[in-house]
């Protein structure tokens, strides 16, 4: 008898997608929450426009960062930028300051968490790095952690912050981006029919030409060319999708799940990653991480992500394979 452990012989995606699944039933659609101008926030920012969404001084994220408490991670030209992710780790370091906390106990738990996960791109979010008094605490579903132990909870107070962003920076939407999001809605009314994709895709490609940012648009576009068989420009357009909106869980989570159809699970791995960042109850993604994981033989880091999927989902399709792999073939 196999260990549960060990990864299964078919390839995740098989395991995940193939089990009385079709394509295009595996892949996710942005919901249409809102037109463009207001759903999304497909950009990098300034230290100065951080600092304005925040109501702080520029001084103070020079600090931040000097500090080691949180800094921008990308570049726009040659200058650096702070993504939406880089937004969220500053709203919560400003809470923690105005709860109490020293901004040198702050840097200690970034760096303890740091140092047993290496890959833990914004701790003091990835953590869920809260305040009780002047002590910190990460909380998961009612439990208590202490940060120190690298324990990885993903929660986000993203509504918050975008619509923060959206009031304080996005300019009201041009005449051709309501066109594009019109054609968009008209794209996703006639995906749900097989019999009028076409006409969907024509849709999504036009709403695509007055609007290129336009994620929602770029991402079903890619979820119909899937299912079309057309890997390629899925690929490319789930791409495209993740550099106009960084705060859309969809787009890599499908993105990931191309990556491991053709057995690229170490790039798929953050990409789950990105979509549970965002998402942080997708329960269909912490399987699928859990498999990757395990797929790169990594079954100890996958044990949290079988626990989660449980734990949302406990009379799920895919209950009986978590569960295995969590107690062994009898459970």
């Amino acid at each position: 008898m196999n260990d549960p452990t060990d990864p299964p012989h078919n390839p995740v995606i098989h395991v995940d997608f193939t089990r009385g699944r079709r394509v295009e039933e595996a892949v996710l659609r942005p919901a249409p929450d809102q037109p463009p101008g207001t759903d999304t926030v497909a950009r990098l920012f300034t230290a100065r426009e951080v600092a304005e969404i925040l109501k702080i001084k520029v001084g103070r994220l020079g600090n931040w960062e000097r500090n080691g408490l949180v800094a921008p991670s990308a570049h726009s030209g040659k200058r650096r930028a702070y993504t939406f992710a880089d937004l969220l780790a500053a709203k919560r370091v400003l809470k923690l300051v105005g709860d109490g906390v020293s901004p040198r106990i702050i840097r200690k738990a970034v760096e303890s968490l740091r140092s047993v996960d290496p890959g833990m791109a914004q701790p003091v979010t990835d953590a869920r790095i809260g305040a009780e008094g002047h002590q910190l605490v990460a909380r998961h579903d009612g439990v208590r952690f202490d940060p120190v132990t690298g324990q990885r909870l993903l929660d986000f107070e993203v509504g918050e912050l975008r619509a923060d962003v959206v009031r304080t920076l996005r300019p009201k939407p041009s005449r051709r981006q309501r066109d594009a999001y019109a054609l968009y809605l008209e794209g996703l009314r006639l995906d749900e029919e097989e019999t009028t994709r076409d006409r969907a895709e024509q849709a999504y490609r036009k709403a695509i030409e007055l609007d290129p940012r336009l994620a929602t648009a770029l991402t079903n576009l890619g979820n119909l060319r899937l299912v079309a068989g057309d890997r390629d420009e899925a690929e490319a357009m789930y791409r495209r999708a993740l550099a106009a909106d960084p705060s859309q869980a969809e787009a890599p989570y499908n993105l990931a799940y191309l990556l491991v159809e053709r057995g690229a699970h170490e790039e798929a791995v953050p990409l789950f990653e990105r979509a549970l960042t965002l998402k942080p109850d997708f329960s269909e993604a912490h399987f699928n991480l859990a498999m990757a994981l395990t797929e790169l033989g990594r079954a100890l880091h996958a044990r949290p992500h079988w626990q989660r999927y449980l734990a949302l989902d406990p009379k799920g399709p895919w209950a009986a394979i978590a569960r295995q792999h969590l107690h062994g073939p009898e459970a």
